[in-house]
């Protein structure tokens, strides 16, 4: 009777023994997903076209993958990240390939720290040590270029505006200059034509021997 009894609750348990095992295994399966999602690797290589990147994580290394942007939009922003530069892998298909992971990047590591410790300050540094900083306390943005030109491009015009303009070197134009009187090139005019009265004679002297 007890073995009867036995075989008919095992009979009514093999419906949910399946179940748990069906369970067991999927849950086994997202464990695995969970664990292949978020990976901490370095960028390892560029596409020739510079516009993916492959990642070494652990013993693996990703195919060409794309990395997070700034902004990519109708506003688009570029920088290719640096070799060796720590990435966080967001695996969003969840394979084991790594070919749908895409790339954060500009996890501070030991090979690149953060260039300032500073709170008050807002800084980009370039491979070059060219830096824009701006300090919100002491309210002054410096750019240091350490090396070659910078140039502003306006087809119209650009507007300083401010009570002094001060400039340590010499100052060049290809056109005129004007100022709130008049033009260079009327002071020039003005300067090559004039002519003076002669305290004798009271007549006219002649023009500059020299014009600007």
């Amino acid at each position: 009777m007890r073995d009867l009894i036995q075989q008919i609750v095992l009979a009514e348990l093999e419906e949910y023994s399946q179940q748990f095992s069906q369970q067991e295994k999927e849950i086994t399966e997202l464990k695995r997903r969970l664990n292949n999602m978020i990976k901490v690797g370095k960028v390892s290589a560029w596409s020739d076209d510079h516009k993916r990147i492959k990642v070494k994580f652990g013993g693996n290394e990703t195919p060409l993958i794309k990395w997070f942007s700034a902004c990519a939009g109708d506003v688009a922003e570029y920088r290719l990240p640096s070799i060796g530069e720590q990435a966080v892998l967001l695996n969003v298909g969840g394979g084991d390939n790594s070919t749908t992971s895409i790339a954060l990047i500009g996890v501070p590591s030991d090979q690149f720290p953060l260039p300032t410790d500073n709170p008050d300050e807002t800084l980009r540094v370039y491979p070059d040590k060219t830096s824009v900083k701006y300090n919100h306390v002491s309210h002054k943005l410096t750019i240091d270029i350490k090396s070659g030109e910078a140039e502003v491009i306006a087809p119209k015009r650009i507007k300083l505006d401010t009570p002094l303009l001060y400039v340590t070197g010499s100052i060049k134009a290809d056109g005129d200059v004007t100022d709130h009187t008049r033009s260079m090139k009327a002071d020039r005019v003005i300067y090559n034509g004039h002519k003076h009265e002669s305290p004798e004679t009271k007549a006219p002297t002649s023009t500059p021997n020299k014009e600007q």
